[in-house]
């Protein structure tokens, strides 16, 4: 598969779908029913089932029950299947058959956050292309969400990284986002990210662009990520604060650090020189 981006997935290294609780359930199902048909065959040993109506009718429950568990495993089938390839996620949508391939080179936002609980550890994450384009989640719910997580934020810096540093280094800028407090707050509460308000915000070679805002990439020393508070800070060289943000505010936030300390370090060392020229 070639997509209209032109980048081709690459090798298959990991299906997320169902579960281990989904297995369980399955295998379950698949004893239920075995001892379902063992049970009067071998009580029978040959002869009539029906001088045995109290296995028949343990055998009948047997049965049901696997038939019951066999029907709520695949009912319980995730709408959509991530296929971890090594230059991005396949998501295969089981309802439809259908497939759409987001390249980590292209993957423009990327959305860490809490969900079902007031502290405690990201169990969420959420992809897409741009602004325009549908989230794609990943919770708990997918089998073995933890690694894909790490493998997509892997992703996005290894493929998306050089390519916005070259963007950088020929004077143009690259967009961001963030969300306000109360819509991290928010995502705690829900299972989806629907309507998301956030803000776009440039980061070019001059610095950190806002509307009718800039924070020149000299006047910035040193990038601080407050990991008790999880507080993300761009700080001067008298360690005062010049723009400070929730990292769970900021999408893409791994990609903004690097990007970041790779344009302070070029100008602290004097290594190259880039000229702003914003198609913006």
């Amino acid at each position: 598969m070639v997509p209209a981006s032109g980048i081709a997935p690459g090798r298959l290294v990991s299906r997320h779908g169902r579960t281990r609780s989904h297995a369980f359930i399955l295998a379950l199902a698949g004893v239920l029913l075995a001892l379902g048909i063992a049970v009067p065959v071998a009580i029978a040993d040959g002869g009539s089932l029906a001088a045995h109506p109290i296995a028949t009718i343990v055998a009948a429950v047997l049965c049901v029950a696997g038939l019951g568990l066999a029907v709520a495993w695949k009912a319980m089938e995730p709408k959509t299947v991530l296929e971890l390839h090594d230059r991005g996620i396949v998501v295969v949508h089981t309802r439809t058959k259908s497939e759409d391939f987001v390249p980590f080179a292209v993957m423009g936002d990327l959305y860490l956050y809490r969900t079902g609980q007031q502290s405690g550890h990201v169990n969420a994450l959420a992809f897409r292309r741009d602004a325009q384009s549908p989230w794609v989640h990943v919770h708990d719910t997918l089998g073995d969400a933890f690694r894909l997580r790490g493998a997509i934020i892997e992703g996005q810096l290894r493929e998306r990284g050089p390519l916005t540093l070259r963007a950088l280094e020929a004077g143009e800028g690259v967009v961001f986002h963030t969300v306000s407090d109360e819509e991290r707050h928010a995502r705690r509460d829900v299972r989806t990210a629907p309507a998301i308000s956030a803000r776009a915000f440039y980061l070019s070679p001059l610095g950190v662009e806002f509307e009718g805002l800039t924070i020149p990439i000299s006047d910035i020393a040193s990038v601080d990520e407050g990991t008790s508070s999880g507080s993300l800070r761009l700080l001067d060289e008298r360690g005062n604060t010049l723009w400070g943000v929730h990292y769970l505010s900021l999408f893409s936030a791994d990609l903004f650090i690097v990007l970041m300390r790779t344009l302070i370090e070029a100008r602290q060392y004097g290594l190259g020189g880039v000229t702003s020229n914003k198609p913006y």
